[in-house]
């Protein structure tokens, strides 16, 4: 039986920083990374936004070309997936029954996405976007007069909807919310969204749902629950995933119902020797006193390297602020903070202008920022606020009011 110092499994972006934070604190330790996909780790922003435009090449999706594990001297396993899990015997066992130990090991299994069960979800060209072929096969179907469903409205949706309408494709994005990205920003917002896809003749249908997908072998036609019959060409399902841990679930590893790893603030789950990092990983967040678990390319990021030094004898916390981008056709912003629960909001700057953000309160409490355009010298301010977590009373005023220096809060 092989045996490693440092197992990881998972070959996102935590997986491949995890390998770059053990060599910052261990040289020796032998380390393997095990990927059930065909590639190296790679990062998944470009997927739905410059590689499926073919604006970029793969060497802008892999985290590092394939010299830099080597350099690392880590053993990349590609096109093995987990199937089981014992803490106590410090094994993993792979799909095909072959047995892997460990002393240290990291969970970055991310997530798979959803596909509705609804019928004729398995016709040919309906999609889901979560892998490189995935975005290669969306690319190959989008184009000048065709035509595409996209199914779902947050951001995995909005943000291939309006790639593929940049590639000429007639777009109609359909979702059970009553506005585009209602749960992550107010209502202007999504008016001002709602006139952006319009611009680029994207259909939205808010409070919309498929009952049905129709055609031979590939899918033909579309029944809304509005009653429409939709022709298409292609279906994109961008509505969620699912959390990749039924591998360890028998394992005494505590899983939460939702699929996701408690962890404590060095990155440990309830089994000393085993981390998790990425979208897996409830993590205890100093600033809102609860367990966030986040499904972003930042927290990802920074959580692999840290899971890596400590595997490698580090004890440091994770206390980061979440944060995450996004791109809708011109339209760049950031967000610093949880916008998982927010009633209040207060603006800066004009949308009009496209220079403006929104800062979240929650029970009068700031959480979280939403920034667009905004001047450099505010996004230290834009990244330390939710921190501190100011009243709505004690700075409203402050924050609407452009001739104050966001900075002297800070």
């Amino acid at each position: 039986m092989k045996g490693y110092t440092y197992l990881i499994i998972g070959g996102g972006i935590a997986g491949g920083k995890a390998c770059e934070g053990i060599r910052e604190v261990d040289q020796e330790g032998s380390i393997a990374l095990i990927t059930k996909e065909g590639h190296p780790p790679y990062q998944r922003p470009p997927l739905s936004k410059g590689y499926l435009k073919d604006e970029v090449d793969l060497d802008h999706v892999y985290l590092h070309p394939s010299e830099k594990y080597q350099e690392l001297n880590v053993n990349v396993i590609k096109g093995r997936e987990a199937a089981g899990l014992s803490p106590k015997d410090h094994i993993v066992t792979l799909e095909d029954g072959e047995e892997i130990g460990y002393e240290k090991l990291l969970l970055a299994t991310g997530g798979s996405a959803i596909r509705l069960p609804i019928w004729g979800n398995e016709l040919e060209n309906v999609f889901t976007l979560r892998s490189i072929e995935d975005a290669q096969k969306i690319q190959e179907a989008a184009g000048a007069n065709k035509r595409a469903l996209v199914m779902g409205g947050s951001f995995i949706g909005a943000e291939v909807s309006a790639t593929i309408s940049q590639l000429g494709t007639q777009v109609i994005e359909i979702f059970p919310e009553s506005r585009l990205l209602e749960h992550v920003v107010p209502e202007e917002m999504s008016e001002h969204l709602d006139d952006l896809f319009s611009e680029h003749n994207v259909r939205l249908l808010p409070d919309t749902l498929s009952e049905g997908l129709e055609g031979e072998t590939s899918v033909q036609r579309a029944i809304l629950n509005n009653g429409e019959h939709l022709d298409v060409d292609f279906v994109v399902m961008g509505v969620g995933i699912k959390l990749n841990t039924d591998f360890a679930k028998d394992s005494g590893l505590e899983i939460r119902q939702d699929g996701s790893i408690p962890v404590n603030q060095r990155l440990q789950t309830n089994q000393p020797d085993i981390f998790a990092a990425g979208d897996i990983t409830a993590w205890p967040d100093p600033h809102s006193d609860q367990r966030l678990q986040v499904e972003h390319w930042d927290v990802a990021r920074r959580q692999g390297r840290m899971a890596g030094r400590n595997m490698a004898g580090k004890d440091q916390s994770y206390t980061a602020l979440p944060y995450f981008f996004s791109d809708l056709y011109d339209l760049s912003f950031e967000v610093w903070g949880d916008l998982t629960s927010w009633n209040q909001t207060v603006k800066r700057g004009s949308i009009k202008n496209r220079s403006f953000a929104y800062f979240y309160f929650d029970e009068g409490q700031l959480k979280g920022v939403l920034a667009v355009g905004r001047p450099d010298e505010e996004r230290e301010a834009f990244k330390t606020l939710p921190e501190l977590q100011p009243t709505f009373a004690d700075v409203a005023d402050k924050l609407q009011d452009e001739s104050f220096k966001l900075a002297e809060m800070v």
